[in-house]
Parts: structure tokens; C-alpha cells; sequence
């Protein structure tokens, strides 16, 4: 477990800034924090020793560290991300802050950054290295499905040519092969049934979107696609059309909400694709709503 990492290597290669009396009065807290062993019912007392560790000596990584650690297993985030970003901004090589790092921003579905934070322990963790492989396979970093939310720094890390770049080198730094992309699938931005109205469960991803979209220029390509499932009362070829025009009249509707909030409409390419690329070829519900979903992409290259 992180927690215990933590300790041993601090125990056993301490930082160049752990200098000082009260550098060392905080790492004595920090083991004692750590010999409580890692139980619910001695939590309180180790967020109170790693806290006064933190007072006498505010950068000492491992006491940041062990304290995100608390709160993640307490499914505070908030404070977790906070103190897993210190242990690695005082020690930018500490795998054990960056996994942490990773697996908070996984749980809470900023799936990019997860895969960032990953990275940067890499060379030092193979559990870091399995999170990574096991993200890419399945292109978990670019999809963002129902009830997930993918905020602008997320967005950007795959939108922004610059931090793409940066993280396809640390893959190949990595021996990683893969390279990630600028095209990001929605299945959490949803419509009424047979319609182009946007739900407004979809509001707060498009104002992510649009928010990371008014910090970058490129090419906005959006498509629009829909299951095969037929319209009541219409032929197979009548419903194949009719889906057709519904997967463009949504790809519109997202269009023309993104230029409400600062998108410049002229930069924005829409075209919908219907039933015809899907991505699940069953007939359960399941298969539906994976092939349900709005793809976007910011590119050079408009459409065809």
C-alpha cells in the first residue's frame, strides 16, 4: 500500500530538504503516524500527527503523502489531491505521490490527468506502469461516459497539441508504443429520446468543453451518432435517415451551445454519422448506449 511505501523509502533514502530539527521532530511524527498501522480506528490520531509534522516542516513529501492517502481511503478527494500535489511538487521523482496522484484523479474521472500522474512514476513503479497499461487498452482516457463529468484541465492535456505531445514523449519514455489522441467520446452529453434537445444533465460537461475550447485555436469537429434502434411506425431505410438527420441535428444542438458560451461558431465543423460507425454490435440496451455518443475533436484538418 502507498502508505507503507511512503515510509520505507523515506526511511531509507531521506530528501535533501529534510534538513533542520524541526525537519527531523516532523519525521519522527510521521513514523509514529506510520507504526499506528494503517486501521480506521487510529486515523484520527494519524491525521493529527501527520498535521503537526506538516506545521513544524511544511514540505516534507512523505507526511503530505501519508495524509492524502487518509483522506482518499476516506474518499475525500478534494484534501487528498491537495496533499498528494504537495509530496510531489517538494519531491518531483516521489512514485509513491504521483500514483496516488493518478489513482484519485481516476476516481474521480479526470481519466487524462490519471494517466499524467501515472506517468511521471513509471520508471520507478510497476503498479504505475499496470494503471497506465490497463487505461490506454481500453481507451479509458478518452471517453467520458454517463454520470462522469471531464473537466477543462483533462480536456486540454488531450485538446492542447502542446500537452499531447508532452504526454505521448513520456509514454515512449515509458516503452509505451501508444500514443493518445485529440478525439474524445461523450456518451454523457444526452439528448430527449428521438430528439436534439440537450438534457441538462449535459450542461455542466459542455460548459467543460467550452471552457477548454476557448483557451486553444484548432479545427472543433464534432459527429453525432446514433443507435440502430428504428423509429415507431417507419420502415428500416426510413429510420436509418431519420437517425441520420437526428445524429446531425445533435451534433448542431452541442455546436450551437458551445458558441453561446465563447466557442467561435466559425471554427466548429459538425456532420453526423447515424447508425453507421458503431462501436458495440449487439442488440442490448447496453450496446445502444454505448453507440449513442458525441465525438469531439480539435484538429488542423476540418472534415472531408
Amino acid at each position: 500500500m502507498r502508505w507503507f511505501l511512503a515510509i520505507v523509502i523515506f526511511l531509507t533514502a531521506p530528501g535533501a530538504a529534510m534538513a533542520g530539527d524541526d525537519c527531523a521532530r516532523a519525521t519522527e511524527m510521521v513514523k509514529e503516524a506510520f507504526d499506528l498501522g494503517d486501521i480506521p480506528q487510529v486515523r484520527e490520531r494519524q491525521k493529527a500527527l501527520l498535521n503537526q509534522a506538516l506545521a513544524l516542516c511544511p514540505d516534507h513529501p512523505e507526511a503530505h503523502n501519508n495524509l492524502a492517502y487518509i483522506y482518499e481511503t476516506e474518499t475525500q478527494y478534494d484534501k487528498a489531491l491537495f496533499h498528494y500535489q504537495a509530496s510531489v511538487r517538494a519531491t518531483p521523482g516521489f512514485a509513491a505521490g504521483w500514483l496516488g496522484l493518478g489513482d484519485v484523479y481516476f476516481k474521480t474521472d479526470q481519466f487524462p490527468l490519471a494517466l499524467q500522474a501515472w506517468l511521471n512514476a513509471c520508471q520507478e513503479d510497476q503498479d504505475a506502469r499496470s494503471r497506465i497499461r490497463n487505461v490506454l487498452a481500453a481507451d479509458r482516457y478518452r471517453a467520458s461516459e454517463a454520470g462522469e463529468l471531464m473537466n477543462k484541465e483533462s480536456l486540454l492535456l488531450l485538446f492542447d497539441p502542446e500537452r499531447r505531445e508532452k504526454i505521448n514523449r513520456k509514454l515512449s519514455n515509458c516503452g509505451f508504443k501508444a500514443s493518445v489522441t485529440p478525439e474524445i467520446t461523450f456518451r454523457n452529453l444526452q439528448f430527449d429520446v428521438g430528439s436534439a434537445r440537450i438534457r441538462e444533465t449535459s450542461i455542466p460537461q459542455l460548459d467543460e468543453i467550452a471552457a477548454a475550447l476557448r483557451q486553444i485555436p484548432g479545427v472543433v469537429k464534432i459527429g453525432g451518432h446514433t443507435d440502430k434502434q428504428p423509429f415507431k411506425g417507419r420502415t428500416p431505410e426510413e429510420s436509418v435517415s431519420l437517425n441520420l438527420v437526428l445524429s446531425r441535428d445533435r451534433a448542431n444542438a452541442a455546436a450551437d451551445y458551445l458558441a453561446g458560451m465563447g466557442v467561435s461558431r466559425n471554427r466548429i465543423q459538425t456532420q453526423g454519422f447515424g447508425p453507421d460507425q458503431p462501436v458495440a454490435y449487439g442488440d442490448s440496451d447496453r450496446d445502444y448506449a454505448k453507440n449513442r455518443r458525441v465525438v469531439i475533436e480539435v484538429t488542423e484538418q476540418p472534415y472531408d
